[in-house]
């Protein structure tokens, strides 16, 4: 019997031993949460090892936001969370909307996908509406979240969508990805009008208007006196001989001469400003894949570069060549780019480009002329093919900026289309490219507003009123002058 019971012990602890075995490996089996990763937070670093977020790390690097953030980050103890738009959320906005966008609205599109403050998927459920994100707060700028079961819907009034994953958390930075690009109302809706200033009470005026004015009735009294006064002495009226001396007059203080007014200005002739130039719509443009003549090429390590010798190498640029060289934008382009560190794109018509144009059209331009052409053809920056996504319109030439000197592109998921205001056309092709020059193939020559566009005519000369006739000064008849004939009928009756 005690040997029974001893052996149920040892089994008992045995049973024991391994149940707390068992339970220790399962515990130390379950997987802990990933370390973060080592150095500093960088917002960019994390997006790119998560893929997908291409467009908007551009965004990030363009508007400078990725600075911003990594310094709010690693210098300060400021949490922040960020909604990030993936590719395919940017390809479903319409063709050419970061394009239109200026530098100051692409970083507060940026600022208005950033939280101030950290939010765990849980705290979505208690956070106040409306969020204020670091665009700003008011009701053109309204961020609100709702929760519905394990859900985190996201409007802006313009955006409706949700949170589609987690793909980092921290506890001071949290980055979600959502499938629509988060649209304020005040960047993609008009602005109201400002309203127009309230009209001065008319009591104010009347007191500025008396203020100003001189008090006429005093002066005109006193001197009004004063003439009285002189006929009376004058006249002896009511005067004695014996009367004492009368004390002198009181001379009315002197009045300030009467303001002159200028003469009035004739009228300037009405200016008539110049038509704006129709912009030519354009159509969704079909893409053409780079002719298999044409390969990219790339540059070679230590080489100098050379635009001519590349356009040559690559063929069917001879017009343009010759313009570059005419021009001597050929030595420009090359100190640009080997003495300097500047970025340069050429957008490079073929010679097919130029046969389309109308015959004697180049041989109308003047050498200034064709110099502003060639330079309307060079971006004073380098674009890459995926940064034609997100450049601001309209883009600044070597030739200048302004009404007359419009280049706006739009870029398609295939395609890059180009505007001149007088040129619709598309990249056909990547001639060149090495991360400071980039040089595409089109089909068109880029005509600029500003050189085939006649200015507006100038206003035509008010003429004159036709003179009235004059009325002719009614004639003077001669006095008859009297002559003396007595003397001739004297004689003719004495003969």
């Amino acid at each position: 019997m005690r040997l029974e019971v001893m052996e149920s012990g040892f089994l008992f602890s045995l049973l024991v031993l391994f149940f707390i075995f068992y339970n220790c490996s399962t515990i130390l089996a379950q997987p802990s949460p990933a370390p973060a990763p080592p150095g500093p937070t960088n917002v960019t670093k994390i997006l790119e090892k998560a893929g997908q977020f291409q467009v908007f790390i551009r965004l990030l690097k363009a508007t400078q936001e990725d600075s911003t953030l990594n310094g709010q980050l690693n210098n300060t103890n400021n949490a922040i969370t960020i909604f990030a738009p993936s590719d395919n959320a940017f390809s479903s906005l319409k063709s050419g909307t970061l394009n239109s966008l200026n530098d100051q609205e692409k970083a507060e599109l940026v600022q208005f996908h950033i939280v101030p403050q950290y939010l765990s998927s849980s705290q979505f459920q208690t956070v106040s509406n409306p969020l204020s994100t670091q665009a700003g707060s008011g009701d053109r700028l309204e961020l609100n979240v709702t929760t519905t079961g394990n859900s985190v819907n996201i409007t802006t009034g313009l955006t409706n969508t949700s949170v589609s994953g987690t793909i980092y958390t921290d506890n001071q930075l949290a980055v979600y990805q959502v499938d629509q690009v988060l649209l304020p109302v005040d960047l993609f809706t008009p602005k109201p009008p400002s309203p127009a200033p309230a009209p001065e009470k008319s009591k104010k005026k009347a007191s500025a208007a008396t203020a100003d004015s001189p008090d006429i009735s005093k002066e005109a009294s006193g001197a009004v006196s004063f003439m009285v006064h002189n006929i009376v002495v004058s006249l002896g009226i009511g005067q004695s001989p014996a009367a004492a001396p009368q004390a002198p007059p009181v001379v009315p203080a002197p009045q300030s001469p009467p303001v002159v007014a200028a003469p009035a200005q004739p009228p300037a002739a009405a200016t008539v400003p110049p038509p704006a130039p129709a912009t030519v719509p354009p159509p969704a443009p079909a893409t053409v894949p780079p002719p298999a003549s044409t390969p990219t090429q790339t540059a070679v390590p230590g080489s100098i570069t050379n635009v001519t010798k590349i356009l040559e190498k690559a063929g069917h640029f001879t017009i343009f060549i010759r313009l570059l060289r005419a021009t001597q934008e050929e030595n420009h382009l090359f100190s640009a780019l080997n003495d300097s560190s500047s970025g340069i794109t050429i957008f490079a018509p073929t010679d097919s480009a130029f046969s389309g144009l109308k015959s004697g059209t180049l041989n109308i331009l003047s050498d200034a002329q064709k110099a502003e052409l060639v330079k309307f053809h060079v971006v004073p920056t380098f674009l890459s093919t995926s940064q034609f996504q997100t450049v601001s319109n309209p883009l600044g030439t070597w030739a200048g900026t302004g009404n007359r000197l419009p280049l706006n592109v739009t870029s398609y998921p295939n395609s890059v289309n180009i505007t001149s205001g007088l040129t619709n056309t598309s990249i056909s092709g990547t001639v060149y490219t090495d991360g400071q020059l980039a040089i595409y193939r089109i089909e068109k020559v880029l005509l600029p507003v500003d050189i085939f566009k006649s200015d507006a005519p100038a206003p035509a000369p008010v003429a004159p009123a036709p003179e009235k006739p004059k009325k002719k000064a009614p004639a003077v008849e001669s006095p008859v002058v009297p002559v003396d004939t007595s003397g001739a009928v004297s004689s003719m009756q004495n003969g």
